[in-house]
Parts: C-alpha cells; structure tokens; sequence
C-alpha cells in the first residue's frame, strides 16, 4: 500500500500532491506503530524473546523474518518433527508418479503462502551469510538445479534450521551437524 501511494505520488497532480504526501506520512508511522507493537509483544513474553533470539542466531534470519516464522509456526510444539513445519509452508515436493511415469517433482504450494512469502529474502540472505546453506547452494548449482529450484531448497533448509533451533533450545551452530 505504501509502495502504491509512493508511485502515485511521482505521477501526482499539483493539486493532490500534498494530500499523497500525508496519506505516505500517515502510512509510515502505522507501519513504525505496527513494529514496535509486534517487538513489545515478543520483548514482554520470555518464550518468544527465547525464540526470537535462537531464531536470529541462523545467519540470513533477521528481525522482521524471526517475528513472522515466530507468528506462523509459534514455538514449533505442535509439530512432531521438521517435516510437518516444511508441509506446513508447502516446501514439500509433490510427486507426479503413476505407473512407471515419473513426472518432475514440484512444490506442493499448499501451506502458507505468506510463510513461503518471508522465506524467500532470508533464503537469498543466507546463500551469501550461512556457510550451511552456502554449501547446499553449491550442491545444487553445481547439479544445474540452482535458481528458483536452489532458493525454494534454501527456504527449505531455513525452515528446517528453525525448527531445529527452536525445538532443541540451542544457538545455532554451523560446526555441529545438524540432523533435522
């Protein structure tokens, strides 16, 4: 919305140009308002700030992406293991298999698509910061499957990182294989 208002304005008329100038004031300071509302409410509960900060130990997972992984997938106690969390986002492949036919995999795309949404900028974050992700990015480039298929394979992984940081209450640490 906010990025609507601003392109109006660089087409605005003279007599509207100050009307759009507000309504992007006023937009801004919602979207600051609606931050700090969203940081309070993790700083004032232990188990979230616990979460967050585990969360934003993953190099590539910030401040805006560990709220939104923490606002969809909670503390990851209703999942039994990190598989459910993938098929939550709709990272899973979907396997296109009849008889001796064997179409290509695709993501199933039936979770959140706002979770698979958040996702896709840390993933692009992390094949540059996370020496884990980093690794499976060259694997798979190094196969011809890097691109869209490479970063739906990171966000896969991030997720999978989170769950695991998340459920076994540690720091994440590239060193220690991490089996999730």
């Amino acid at each position: 919305m906010l990025l609507t208002e601003e392109n109006r304005l660089s087409v605005a008329n003279e007599i509207i140009y100050d009307s759009h100038t507000k309504i992007i004031t006023l937009l801004k300071q919602e979207i600051n308002d609606t931050e700090q509302k969203i940081k309070n409410h993790i700083d004032d509960s232990p188990i979230l700030k616990k979460n967050k900060a585990l969360l934003e130990s993953i190099p590539g997972i910030g401040e805006r992406s560990s709220a939104t992984l923490l606002a969809y997938i909670g503390d990851g106690s209703r999942f039994q293991h990190s598989g459910q969390v993938v098929a939550y986002a709709g990272l899973n492949p979907k396997l296109h298999e009849s008889g001796q036919l064997k179409g290509p995999a695709h993501l199933s795309k039936q979770g959140s698509a706002e979770l698979r949404k958040a996702l896709y900028m840390p993933a692009l974050a992390a094949i540059n910061c996370n020496k884990v992700v980093r690794k499976q990015w060259e694997q798979l480039t190094a196969r011809h499957k890097g691109g869209k298929i490479g970063v739906c394979a990171v966000m896969r992984k991030l997720l999978r990182l989170a769950y695991g940081v998340m459920k076994s209450g540690t720091l994440f640490n590239a060193e220690i294989p991490l089996a999730v």
